[in-house]
């Protein structure tokens, strides 16, 4: 984060020494980087002045202040774009919850259309009608006849009977209506109210809910996994900083130690009283302190760059560490934090998660077996384009049972049986994992903390013999190398006893994530009771 750039005119220039006008307004953004000033043409107001610095700092506040554990962890998990993936993901599970709560409801739908067909829908019956003229008009003629023959009259003729027939034929046409119906317009439009109550689906709808259930549980477990995954990597690049830090102060002090040393040597030697090769051996020390003290600097950047990444500022961003590297005995013990990760770990509470959602699969594709029984309903909004055969409303029932589909439902059956005995195998060996992450984090907190304990007797010994060999070599007993090994025997016990507090601090912070609460070291760093003093 490079500052920010505000122009007040069209040209910008930087700030020199010797510029003495008071009309500009320059802000410092790091230690290295040059001063921006603008120019206006008249002075800027006072108040202006105090709310652009206002400004830049509420746009900056990282910088206000040394930068705490605590903090930067509250920084890491605000600002981490892994961590906002997997709350996304959460709010989507709880978005299924709901979604499969509204199965049990029922459905209404609307269902609109306007309707154009290449003819209107209608029905002819005229050959019918055809018919039963020709035959009602027949038996009409054949009683007429066989009446005139009861009266002892003559009977009909060819000829009569054939007029009579088309006299009846006549008659009839004009009294029976045409047998030509039209049942649907050419034109005609459609609204439809439709209603779907699921009754029985064999368990399905209660399955899927605790499906989603499950799945938003397992969601939660990958949340907190993700989170506890950026609180360990920012507490160990923070340690990390803290003992880089403490390395290059050791380093600084050797490097400092080394050149009295080579004033002393060459004093001594104008003096005449050590040899040429003895200030040497003073000068290649002074030379390889300064090439360990860069080589650990350069290790110190590229750590606060790393910081840097997990607290999602610029990797080139300036950041100052104000926490310090403590000793704090443990009093729990392994059983202690095996009981905790069984409890708070969230792989096994993730796997827990899934053999939930693997026993309502289960239960899912069992129910495929079973009819699926439903209520509908359906109500016409427009009845004048009904025809004749349909109803403007109808309620009732519905049943649906697959008979045969290729063996489908019962692979899939046994496909999730399969996933069901799966699970507690995956748990039993995540189970045996954490519980071997627990005891390996436990014993290396136990080792780093003999060492820390053990190397003091170390380092006091190598302060005591450096300060014994400075003194025999100022009084001419001692040689120059005697003192540059003293010295490099000092560092060498300070920097193991730094890195054997570090591997402490670390291995503590890996415990409790191995738990599942790596927050908790958090609490213990806050208390810090007692600190390490070098």
């Amino acid at each position: 984060m490079n500052g920010v750039r505000i122009l007040l005119q069209v040209t910008t220039t930087h700030c020199k020494k010797d510029v003495k006008k008071p009309n500009f307004f320059a802000s410092k953004m790091n230690n290295d980087s040059l001063f921006t000033a603008w120019n206006y043409k008249h002075e800027l107001p006072p108040i202006f002045l105090a709310f652009m610095m206002s400004a830049i700092l509420l746009i900056n506040p990282l910088f206000a202040q040394p930068l705490s554990l605590p903090r930067a962890v509250e920084l890491a998990l605000q600002r981490n774009p892994k961590i906002k993936q997997y709350q996304e993901k959460q709010n989507r599970k709880s978005d299924a919850v709901k979604a499969a709560s509204g199965n049990f409801f029922p459905v209404f739908q609307l269902k609109a259309g306007y309707d154009h067909l290449d003819a209107p829908l209608q029905v002819d019956l005229s050959p019918v009608r055809e018919a039963m003229i020709q035959m009602q008009a027949g038996n009409l003629t054949e009683l007429t006849n066989v009446y005139r023959s009861l009266q002892g009259n003559t009977p009909l003729t060819p000829e009569q009977k054939a007029q009579l027939l088309r006299q009846f034929r006549s008659q009839l046409d004009g009294k029976l209506p045409p047998f030509r119906a039209k049942f649907k317009n050419q034109n005609f439009k459609t609204a439809t109210i439709i209603g779907i109550q699921p009754l029985f689906l064999g368990g399905k709808l209660i399955a899927a809910k605790k499906f989603a259930g499950a799945e938003k549980s397992a969601a939660l477990a990958e949340l907190r996994k993700t989170q506890n995954d950026i609180i360990q990597e920012t507490i160990n690049r923070y340690l990390a900083v803290i003992f880089l830090k403490e390395v290059v102060k050791t380093r600084r002090a050797v490097l400092e130690g080394m050149r009295r040393h080579e004033r002393d040597a060459h004093q001594l030697y104008k003096e005449g009283l050590i040899a040429r090769y003895q200030l040497l051996q003073a000068k290649v020390a002074v030379a390889e302190a300064r090439r360990n003290l860069v080589s650990d600097i350069n290790r110190l950047k590229l750590a606060k760059t790393a910081l840097n990444g997990s607290l999602g500022l610029p990797l080139d961003a300036e950041i100052e560490v104000s926490d310090s590297l403590f000793f704090y005995s443990l009093p729990d013990s392994v059983h202690r934090f095996i009981a905790l990760a069984r409890r708070f770990q969230p792989l096994l509470q993730l796997v827990k998660a899934k053999q939930r959602a693997a026993d309502q699969k289960l239960v899912a594709e069992r129910a495929e077996f079973l009819p699926q029984i439903s209520a509908f309903g359906k109500y016409e909004l427009y009845p004048q384009d009904l025809s004749v055969l349909e109803p403007r409303w109808v309620v009732g029932l519905q049943l649906k049972l697959t008979l045969f589909n290729g063996f489908k439902r019962y692979h899939k059956m046994a496909e999730a049986k399969h996933l069901k005995n799966e699970v507690p195998y995956l748990n039993a060996h995540l189970r045996r994992q954490v519980e071997l992450w627990v005891n390996r984090a436990y014993q290396q907190m136990r080792s780093a903390r003999d060492r820390f304990r053990e190397l003091r007797a170390d380092q006091s010994l190598a302060s005591e013999n450096l300060r014994l060999n400075e003194k025999r070599f100022h009084t001419g007993l001692g040689t120059s190398l005697e003192v540059i090994d003293a010295r490099l025997s000092l560092q060498k016990a300070q920097i193991d006893r730094l890195k054997a507090l570090y591997d402490y601090n670390r291995a503590i912070a890996d415990l409790y994530s191995a738990a599942g609460i790596p927050q908790n070291f958090l609490k213990i760093w806050k208390r810090q009771e007692v600190k390490y003093e070098g």
